[in-house]
């Protein structure tokens, strides 16, 4: 679906990942620490990624009437927070790439990445404590500490998907705390930063809902994506048999010819690009990409009106065109 942006969408992204790129470099040079940590705690930090966290925090602090430069520190340590779940989520689940690049695990051992991890966790909040005088640190603590906890009962579940993972509901249960419980804690976080604690609750269910969205349009790169702009070969999740909402949606509404074809190839690493696209269609003719769509739109939708509750702004325009970006990004 085509969406025309109300911003100059892409050069002030590229604006704002700039300024968090440069920040993070900034911050990174003067950590003292053994090479090998440094290198292991930074490798996928310096790799890239969108920086969409610290882009909500900071933006969603200028909608509030603050100013981008004081929501920066806060900005990177969610960034920071971030990178430290990916780096143990890809020891995990025995990741050898990400962005491109070997994963932290892969170049410096298990023992090394897990420190890594840990480190990157201890900075942030070595930075929030440096950063903001003692009331802002006390709440920016308390929603990233928050986040943390939802993260490790996200992936818990996550491991262990034939436990925990047995339904649409408990799949919607899952990528809210591994996933948008961040997004919505980074969103918070530019409430506080902002002083506008009284638009909180607000600001938090406009970062759930994005958070949800986020996900489910990966989940739905993950089937219909173009490899080369994903990076995902084709049927990658199927192979994998990674429980996603059109494929817990296919299994709950499938016929039984269906699913018994589905459950054949489905988590098979050898199936072929002709069952890989046989499935494809059985996710399709049941009405999971539909179904997943209209739930992510109306996710997109809901948070877009909640922005609309604050007085018309550069800020809110540009959030408002970060909701539609995330859920029309080539599905």
């Amino acid at each position: 679906m085509k969406y025309e942006f109300k911003t100059d969408f892409n050069r002030i992204t590229i604006n704002l990942r700039n300024i968090v790129n440069q920040a993070i470099s900034d911050y990174i040079q003067g950590v003292k620490a053994p090479s090998k940590l440094l290198d292991a705690s930074f490798h996928l930090i310096k790799s890239g990624g969108k920086r969409i966290r610290p882009i909500i925090l900071m933006e969603v602090t200028e909608l509030l009437g603050g100013s981008i430069e004081e929501a920066i520190p806060a900005g990177i340590s969610v960034e920071f927070l971030h990178n430290f779940t990916l780096i143990h989520d890809d020891i995990m689940d025995r990741d050898e790439f990400r962005r491109g690049v070997k994963t932290t695990h892969v170049l410096y051992g298990d023992s090394m990445a897990l420190l890594a991890g840990d480190f990157l966790f201890s900075i942030v909040f070595n930075i929030l404590s440096k950063s903001y005088d003692d009331e802002k640190t006390k709440e920016l603590v308390k929603i990233f500490s928050w986040a943390s906890m939802e993260i490790c009962k996200g992936q818990a579940m996550d491991i262990e998907p034939d436990i925990y993972i047995k339904s649409v509901e408990d799949y919607l249960e899952m990528i809210y705390l591994k996933t948008a419980s961040l997004i919505e804690a980074s969103a918070v976080a530019g409430a506080i930063v902002a002083d506008a604690y009284e638009y909180s609750e607000v600001i938090k269910s406009f970062g759930r809902k994005i958070g949800i969205a986020f996900q489910i349009a990966d989940d739905l790169l993950g089937i219909l994506g173009d490899p080369k702009k994903t990076g995902k070969p084709v049927g990658n999740d199927i192979r994998n048999g990674k429980k996603t909402l059109p494929v817990l949606y296919t299994f709950e509404h499938a016929d039984k010819d269906q699913l018994a074809e589905f459950k054949r190839i489905f988590g098979s690493p050898k199936a072929s690009d002709e069952e890989i696209n046989h499935v494809v269609d059985i996710i399709k003719s049941v009405g999971a990409i539909d179904y997943s769509r209209d739930y992510m739109y109306k996710l997109a939708d809901e948070a877009i009106q909640l922005l609309k509750s604050f007085p018309s702004s550069k800020a809110r325009d540009y959030l408002e065109d970060l909701v539609r970006f995330i859920v029309y990004r080539e599905v």
